[in-house]
């Protein structure tokens, strides 16, 4: 079966041309019946059959390691990017006179909760974007400030889709002795990204954007040696080595990513991000990048040929699977005139931004295409 074939697995193709994988995405066949089948064990057996949930999470550990390139030992479940990135940011334990670089052009989940250091008499450095980018130079020249402890940069920017250079960014963390912190949710499940290969400390990405999971659940990788670095905010019976004592209290905490996940889990939900991540494996996510570069390399020609300034870089190591445009319109409107001609794709600032995935093909792009050409018109937004 090849790429194209899985396209019967997303009935959303049936009623929009789903572009807006960098918002929110649609579940694949395989995931609602991983969580369908998860539901009726909890309805038919309560807990009477628990392990079989617990294999299926404990699958789904092993699983999203693959994804990652890791042992199980270093991949812990969390709500959302939002609770990866605070367990890192408070697990830190930084104080009066440390520095955290953090780039312009982050979503605020990798913004707030290191604002929120402040009260320990953290300071926050911005990196500015120029042109929709951030060059070495700036980060390099950022790092080199006194008392910088850590780097926390998303692998990509959600408004404009510029893609780092993780590699080069570990490199620079490396020579410094800094803490590398990657929010990966605009890039884990699209493009292949192995943590350990970019010396990245810890990384966060939630299920329910290029992974095609459901809401509600997300991934914290936390790279061998790095959780002795990282103390756990927030503790509870599963956080230690010996979960299952419960008669005896013994606070002895478990030396790996485990420690970061202090109770019980959304076994549910875990069941359909097992499939969703298992999807994309059996797909591999080299093809996955492979014919998201095509679509939206179509996207950038079709803009192009329109007159439409292309916001997103157009340096081909630092695209990803968004690409924003500057419309004649509003985007707000826009977005909403093309939803009501069955094409959903996002304004995000003074932008539109379209994010297809591998299961997207030629006749989504010419939908989006055909209906731009009608809702991208100064004189009907006026209109009366």
């Amino acid at each position: 079966m090849n790429v194209a074939d899985r396209r019967d697995l997303f009935p959303v193709t049936r009623s929009l041309a789903y572009l807006n994988h960098a918002g929110v995405a649609p579940i694949s066949t395989p995931v609602a019946r991983a969580i369908r089948a998860a539901t009726d064990e909890c309805l038919v057996w309560g807990a009477h059959r628990y392990d079989r949930l617990l294999r299926g999470v404990a699958a789904t550990r092993r699983s999203a390691a693959r994804l990652l390139g890791t042992d199980p030992a270093n991949v812990a479940f969390v709500k959302n990017t939002s609770e990866g990135v605070a367990l890192v940011a408070e697990g830190l334990g930084l104080g009066p006179g440390d520095v955290v670089v953090v780039p312009e052009g982050e979503f605020p989940a990798n913004v707030y909760p290191w604002l929120n250091l402040g009260r320990h008499g953290v300071r926050v450095h911005r990196v500015p974007m120029q042109g929709g980018r951030i060059g070495l130079d700036d980060y390099r020249a950022a790092l080199d400030l006194p008392g910088v402890r850590v780097l926390a940069v998303s692998a990509v920017a959600f408004g404009t889709g510029f893609r780092n250079d993780l590699a080069a960014l570990g490199q620079l963390c490396r020579d410094r002795d800094v803490f590398y912190f990657v929010d990966a949710i605009q890039a884990l499940g699209c493009i292949p990204l192995a943590p350990g290969d970019h010396g990245i400390h810890a990384l966060a990405a939630d299920a329910h954007k290029w992974l095609l999971g459901p809401e509600g659940v997300g991934l914290l990788y936390v790279a061998p040696g790095a959780a002795d670095r990282l103390h756990p905010v927030i503790v509870g019976w599963k956080s230690v080595r010996d979960p299952l004592a419960f008669d005896r209290i013994r606070f002895d905490l478990r030396p790996d990513a485990g420690k970061f996940e202090p109770g019980s889990l959304p076994v549910i939900a875990l069941h359909g991000l097992g499939a969703a991540v298992d999807l994309l494996l059996d797909v591999g996510v080299g093809r996955v990048w492979n014919r998201v570069a095509k679509l939206t390399g179509r996207l950038r020609e079709g803009l192009a040929e329109r007159g439409y300034p292309v916001l997103s870089s157009p340096e081909p190591a630092e695209r990803s699977g968004i690409v924003a445009f500057a419309p004649r319109t509003g985007p707000e409107g826009l977005a909403r005139r093309l939803q009501d001609r069955g094409v959903f794709a996002a304004a995000r600032g003074k932008g539109l931004r379209i994010s297809p995935h591998f299961y997207n093909d030629s006749s989504d792009i010419d939908r989006f295409f055909h209906a731009l050409d009608e809702a991208d018109d100064p004189g009907r937004e006026a209109a009366p």
